[in-house]
């Protein structure tokens, strides 16, 4: 009976020498954090508060400086993820691209809207939210000229039938780019009809050359040729 007392005291001692290097490894831990926050350091003051917990889950400077740091952490994460994603829908507004580009600000003004209210990054993010109401406008405004832009990179390229996609992608369809497209669709057409010329051509390319022929518009001077010229393929068929 003797031998078992010694050792309920034993582990009694030993017991309370973990759970004292456990609690004050604990409070080092939240003092520091503590320290950290009233600097400003809030990410690093986070980080040893959640270690601090690990340590000790009943510290109560840890309990009651978590939610705020938790609070300050998760908005900071959410405006850099708003900010990022703004960013990214400039870039491809510039791009031309801007069905993406109207996705990406989408998701921006989503997430800057759910920061909570109390979070320090609230203010910031509201004034992520002015920009993006502004930028997108600006985008719109400037697509069709930045669409054609990239259209015509695709014309340097030699990729004729690309750039008129490209075109038909546009919105609105102004006079510059029917036109445009009204020429291009001439100049894949002769491409087609010199390659049945020269007898370097088939059936397929005489369909192809008749379908680029008549989307030439009226307004085109090249429209009586085009005309023309579909009927002398038809010949072949």
């Amino acid at each position: 009976m003797k031998r078992f007392l010694i050792l309920l005291a034993v582990i009694a001692v030993a017991g309370y020498g973990v759970y004292y290097t456990f609690t004050s490894k604990s409070y080092e831990l939240s003092h520091e954090a503590e320290r950290l926050y009233n600097e400003g350091q809030y990410r690093e003051a986070y980080d040893l508060v959640v270690e601090s917990m690990n340590y000790n889950r009943l510290n109560r400077q840890a309990i009651s400086l978590r939610p705020k740091l938790r609070r300050i952490v998760e908005g900071e994460d959410m405006l850099n993820e708003a900010k990022k994603l703004y960013e990214d829908g400039v870039n491809l507004g510039l791009e031309g691209k801007i069905n993406d580009a109207k996705l990406k600000m989408s998701q921006a003004y989503k997430i800057a809207t759910d920061i909570p209210g109390l979070s320090p990054s609230k203010p910031e993010a509201k004034e992520l939210m002015r920009k993006i109401n502004r930028d997108i406008e600006l985008i719109l405004e400037r697509a069709p000229e930045v669409q054609y832009r990239e259209a015509m990179k695709y014309v340097g390229t030699g990729d004729l039938t690309r750039a008129y996609e490209a075109l038909g992608n546009i919105d609105p369809q102004t006079e510059k780019v029917e036109r445009k497209r009204s020429e291009l669709a001439y100049q894949l057409g002769m491409q087609r009809y010199e390659a049945v010329i020269s007898g370097t051509g088939n059936k397929g390319i005489i369909e192809d050359g008749i379908y680029w022929f008549s989307a030439v518009q009226q307004f085109d001077e090249n429209y009586a040729d085009a005309q023309y010229k579909i009927s002398e393929l038809k010949k072949l068929k």
